[in-house]
């Protein structure tokens, strides 16, 4: 006899997945930035210049004397002009006095007083040569001083912004399993 048998067909089930993928977004805003440079300091010294000019001698030359220079060379004068007066008078009193010996002692005086002496003139160049002026020039002095300032920096860094959009997975079911089953061959009754 011949007896049924079964005959199956298995089908399995099948998954979907539907991802959506995840997103960054980044955005950076420029740091801020702050500079300040101060003024340096600058300071400047100086000593003037200074020219000294000596004309004594060429002064002396031309006839204009320093006064205290003067002074001596009058007092000098004085003191030798008078000390001539003084042996002039003296000579002419042993002349006048002398009178009874005759030789006309009065007129001879009288005689040597009335002619004034001679003037002499020279010409010539004040100052004889420029060597007879001293000058001395000292330059100026100029010093500098500079101290710099460093720059004052100043630096805000922004700190970056982040937006994350999360991806998403969806496993479903995609076609279900499935187990069909059937008689082949003999006879079959559908009872047990």
């Amino acid at each position: 006899m011949n007896l049924p048998h079964l005959e199956m067909r298995q089908t399995s089930a099948k998954i979907g997945i539907q991802t959506t993928r995840a997103t960054l977004e980044q955005h950076q805003a420029p740091a801020t930035l702050s500079i300040e440079q101060p003024q340096g300091k600058l300071s400047i010294e100086t000593v003037a210049a200074r020219l000294e000019i000596d004309s004594t001698q060429a002064l002396i030359e031309s006839g204009r004397i320093p006064a205290l220079e003067s002074v001596q060379r009058y007092a000098d004068y004085g003191r030798q002009m008078g000390q001539q007066a003084a042996s002039q008078a003296s000579a002419e009193g042993d002349q006048m006095m002398r009178i009874e010996q005759g030789g006309n002692a009065v007129a001879r005086v009288a005689k040597s007083r009335d002619t004034p002496p001679a003037e002499v003139t020279t010409l010539g160049f004040v100052p004889r040569s420029l060597e007879r002026v001293k000058i001395n020039y000292t330059p100026a002095e100029v010093q500098l001083n500079y101290t710099a300032e460093r720059p004052r920096i100043e630096v805000q860094v922004n700190r970056p912004e982040l937006t994350v959009t999360e991806g998403t997975v969806d496993i479903y079911l995609r076609e279900q399993n499935q187990l069909d089953m059937w008689p082949v061959g003999g006879m079959f009754d559908g009872e047990g």
